[in-house]
């Protein structure tokens, strides 16, 4: 073999994509598979447009033994010939991969590739030929490239042959490629005409590059540079290596200079192809065996991975402290074992992250490459604890059910794969090397997952999705500490399971949890189990495109006859105007519902009520009734040991009637089966369920009814009185925004959270103690991957980036032991007092408290005068910041007592160290 290296790689050095291809092809012909595929998705999380690679990727899966591994080659096999249908090596191994699916597209690709080499026809038994087109294709071709060798009486040959396969229509992009370079090959087609063309084809197949590629050319030639430059990029973005231009206009193109013309990595993390151990048999092949001891740069490794397909070889892996076994105990990396990527790496690292930003798609340039897992997590245990033996059994089908529907098929253009992970059960966590955790234990919990996901790694996967399966008394909630000096001892939150290390802050994966309360009964939990697989495999077995738009018509006409609404939302009136700027990303705001005047009431409240009343909290025209919506907003009170959910008088515009009119409860939710698709709550406690029912807890109902998925917070929450927005309302805001975009729910609550942590930072530097309530308090139950509607644009896909962990900058606001810092004077106590009592009726009297904020340090603010724990440093620990600031937080609280339930009120102000009010939120 020529161009092999004499000496090993060292991981001091960048690893060369020459390299890289010796490794995978050795890697290949030895069947050291699972070695090949994670150098891949190391190389491709560098450089996903890598189509050479991708495709040995796929080789390594399809080479597996094991039938559901080998299926993984399908998606990225699809995608190879959707960007390069004449890609024949890709259409080969596509062939072979959808007759292993049992697909019968697999004639497809095969007279694709038949087409692409000596077109034949393909046989379909009783169905005779059916790819006459691959011959016509093939002559098609064969023509063309005589005429590119100057025998130009060819074209007419081309042009012939070519319309002969246009006219099967066959469902593939090469027939109109061909068709394309005949018609720039005449020469006497008008320019505009071929722009036209290329435009039309590129609307059909949109990802196909040699359309792209045609149209940014014409583009050029017409003078729009800007936007054929734009184009070009993308395709870098797409075919790194410029395999497809170097095809169609040859090695020396006039664009080549905007491909890299060299690509290597170097040694930038513990996920670096560099640190990636060499198993023994690769290195016996390419000779580095030989070198003598007392020179190796190599360490013999003769552990063995447990797993439920095979045992690992022995390996060679090269010496550097990153190159470790997996271990169930968490490890973080060490920032300073990176590595800075070399001049000509950073070079080209830098303009695909520039295309990338101009393209809105940055994860272009920093994709994980592993495929999305949908994780069903849950605990024997605690089921046990909570269910009966029949009732644990009849859970554990519908689960198996779940996961059986969801693996192999796409969800938002991505094909995933799913698993049931018992946490505290060996037959579970064995197969990877995992002990099992105890079941009432959530750090526990959150380690084991963190470690699932570094065994996933392994075999290409990663946690794509995390369901939950069950309330805190079968899969705890993580009580962490209250950043705020309020009422909540502490903030039940999911977000440590979503979380790799421990910034909990952000997660690093969308997590839903599905609960049917604190009760015996199964059925309820089952239901909404049976009610998730049913969307699923309705999705699964999609009808042909004209019946489905046969259907979206009928549908679009319902919709108009009825006048059903496609959002719904109901605010208390004292924050109203907060709320409008909410509500407005999903409806109109004219449509918002206010409360009071409007309020829950009963029939017989109805019926003695009257048409008018001069009671305006009784009139049946103020009465609540939930209508048939796919969205529904809410903005109102909660409070922790009630199942309603409260409106407040705006003192503006008093209305008769209690000062907390009972808005929304659980029996209001009539609409089972057409209940809201997906909710989002501001509500404090709307989240709440721990020891409560179905019946009890708001945000149960609407999960039981068939709402899809439901975002609230579990304990206080705190928003704005107007703009900004800014803590809930914020996270409101930009949850709404990106779920139209096409996220599915799970991720749209994830990256409205890095948003929220962004925006915050550039508005002042760090995150305070309303912001970090607000980001680990708000959850989600039910399906993290819900998309409860279909969006005007494309669906985004959602994918892992390796960088989604941003910095976290916060700041600890106690009032430490010991601690000497400046009062509020009287007069401004007053001052700040008046200002709440504007937006706050009866907040004249209420009790003063104050705080200043610190840098997050543990030995600065570890125990507060509360006798409570700042407990940041925990969440913090790789991105300790020192934070300067003078601020101070001015908290007024006060109680209301109504209907034998206490209604907590905070106003929160924060002054700088002028004593001018920089932010004021109050609580839900």
């Amino acid at each position: 073999m020529t161009g092999i290296p004499q000496l090993a790689p060292s991981p001091d050095q960048p690893l060369s994509r020459e390299l890289l291809l010796t490794l995978l092809n050795t890697a290949l012909r030895t069947g050291e598979l699972r070695y090949a595929r994670r150098l891949c998705t190391s190389w491709l999380a560098i450089y996903p447009g890598d189509l050479q690679v991708s495709l040995l990727n796929a080789r390594a899966f399809f080479k597996d033994k094991s039938p559901s591994t080998r299926l993984h080659a399908l998606p990225i096999l699809e995608e190879l010939c959707k960007l390069d249908p004449e890609f024949l090596e890709a259409q080969e191994s596509l062939a072979d991969v959808r007759l292993l699916a049992g697909s019968t597209n697999h004639l497809v690709a095969k007279a694709c590739a038949n087409a692409l080499t000596h077109g034949h026809s393909v046989k379909t038994g009783k169905n005779g030929r059916i790819s006459s087109w691959a011959k016509y294709v093939y002559e098609a071709r064969s023509a063309l490239n005589n005429v590119r060798s100057g025998d130009y009486q060819q074209i007419d040959k081309a042009e012939y042959f070519i319309h002969k396969a246009l006219v099967e229509n066959p469902d593939t992009p090469l027939s109109a490629v061909v068709h394309l370079r005949m018609i720039e090959s005449k020469g006497s087609m008008p320019k505009l005409a071929i722009r036209s063309l290329a435009q039309i084809y590129h609307e059909r197949w949109p990802d196909c590059l040699q359309f792209l590629l045609t149209l940014s050319n014409e583009l050029i030639d017409s003078g729009e540079s800007n936007q054929a430059v734009d184009i070009l990029h993308q395709v870098v973005s797409k075919d790194v290596t410029g395999q497809v231009p170097k095809r169609m206009w040859g090695e020396h193109h006039q664009y080549r200079s905007i491909w890299p013309s060299y690509l290597e990595a170097c040694n930038t993390g513990p996920n670096s192809p560099q640190n990636i151990p060499i198993p023994a048999a690769i290195a016996s092949s390419l000779g580095w065996n030989q070198i003598p001891a007392i020179a190796s740069d190599f360490d013999v490794d003769n552990s063995f991975e447990n797993n439920s397909h095979s045992r690992s070889s022995e390996f060679y892996s090269i010496k550097t402290p990153l190159s470790k076994p997996i271990s169930s105990t968490h490890t973080t990396s060490n920032e300073s074992d990176v590595h800075p990527l070399s001049e000509s790496s950073q070079s080209v690292q830098n303009e695909l992250e520039r295309m990338a930003d101009e393209l809105k798609r940055p994860h272009l340039a920093r994709e994980d490459g592993r495929f999305p897992t949908y994780v069903v997590f849950t605990t024997k245990g605690g089921l046990a604890s909570q269910y009966d033996a029949s009732a644990f059994q009849s859970i554990d089908e519908e689960l198996k059910k779940l996961i059986n529907v969801i693996r192999g098929h796409k969800i938002n253009q991505e094909l995933w794969g799913s698993m049931l992970f018992y946490a505290d059960d060996a037959a579970y966590t064995l197969p990877f090397n995992l002990q099992p955790a105890p079941y009432n234990d959530p750090w526990q919990l959150k380690l084991i997952l963190t470690d699932l996901d570094s065994a996933l790694e392994k075999h290409g996967e990663r946690i794509g999705a995390l369901l939950i399966v069950g309330g805190p008394e079968i899969v705890p909630f993580h009580n962490l500490p209250n950043p705020v000096e309020d009422a909540d001892m502490d903030v039940p939150s999911d977000n440590p399971y979503a979380a790799k290390d421990n910034n909990y802050f952000i997660s690093d994966w969308p997590v839903g949890r599905v609960s049917a309360g604190s009760g015996t009964d199964s059925s309820k939990l089952i239901s909404i189990l049976k009610e998730i697989t049913n969307r699923y495999d309705q999705n699964a077995r999609k009808s042909s495109w004209y019946h489905r738009l046969i259907q979206f018509i009928r549908e679009l006409i319902k919709t108009g006859l009825s006048k059903k609404l496609s959002s719904f939302g109901y605010t208390a009136a004292v924050w109203r105007r907060a709320s409008l700027s909410v509500f407005r990303s999903i409806g109109n705001p004219d449509d918002l519902l206010i409360s009071p005047p409007i309020h829950a009431c009963d029939s017989v409240d109805l019926a003695s009520a009257g048409p008018v009343s001069q009671n305006s909290h009784l009139n049946a025209s103020s009465c609540l009734l939930m209508p048939e919506t796919r969205l529904a907003y809410f903005n109102l009170h909660g409070v922790p040991d009630a199942s309603e959910w409260y409106g407040q008088c705006d003192p503006t515009q008093p209305e008769l009637g209690p000062e907390f009119p009972v808005a929304m409860r659980p029996q209001d939710i009539r609409n089972s089966g057409s209940a809201p698709r997906l909710v989002f709550t501001e509500a404090c406690y709307g989240a709440n369920i721990a020891g409560k029912s179905v019946d009890e807890a708001i945000s149960l109902k609407f999960l039981a009814s068939g709402t899809h998925a439901v975002v609230g917070s579990t304990c206080i929450s705190y928003g704005s009185l107007s703009t900004p927005l800014s803590s809930a309302d914020l996270l409101g805001r930009v949850f709404w925004n990106l779920l139209q975009e096409g996220f599915t729910a799970g991720e749209s609550l994830r990256r409205a959270k890095i948003h929220l942590t962004r925006e915050m930072h550039r508005r002042q530097g760090f995150l305070d103690a309303e912001d970090q309530k607000t980001l680990i308090s708000f959850v989600l139950f039910g399906d993290p991957l819900a998309q409860p509607f279909q969006t005007k644009v494309s669906p985004i896909i959602t994918p892992h980036l390796s960088d989604a962990a941003v910095p976290v900058p916060t700041v600890c606001e106690r009032s430490c032991n010991g601690e000497v810092g400046s009062s509020v004077s009287l007069e401004t106590i007053s001052y700040l007092k008046s200002i709440v009592s504007q937006y706050l009726p009866g907040m004249s009297d209420a009790k003063v408290s104050l705080s200043h904020e610190h840098q997050t340090c543990s030995n600065l603010c570890g125990n507060c005068g509360s006798g409570k724990k700042c407990g940041l440093s925990q969440a913090n620990s790789k991105n300790q910041v020192s934070i300067t600031t003078h601020r101070r937080v001015v908290t007024l609280s006060k109680n209301f007592e109504q209907a034998q339930h206490t209604h907590k009120q905070y106003a929160r102000l924060t002054l700088d160290d002028q004593g001018k009010i920089v932010k004021m939120v109050v609580s839900h």
